[in-house]
């Protein structure tokens, strides 16, 4: 294995690690936010709403995040 070798394992292992944890923020929003809409019943509608358009908008950040790393 060449040195440029090894340094391309490196930032691959650092581009990883990096996307590991750009993707656990908005993963964990979807989560939390659909247990609560999964978990209570007497949330209201407007709650329901909010919390929809931050799921979405959590997941529309994982697809950025995919579509970039794997350009």
């Amino acid at each position: 294995m060449t040195p440029d070798d090894e340094a391309d394992l490196v930032l691959d292992a650092e581009t990883r690690r990096r996307l590991r944890h750009d993707l656990r923020t908005p993963l964990t929003i979807v989560a939390g936010f659909a247990e609560v809409l999964a978990g209570d019943r007497d949330i209201s509608q407007a709650d329901r709403r909010e919390f929809a358009i931050r799921i979405q908008d959590a997941a529309t950040e994982i697809k950025k995040l995919i579509d970039a790393a794997f350009e």
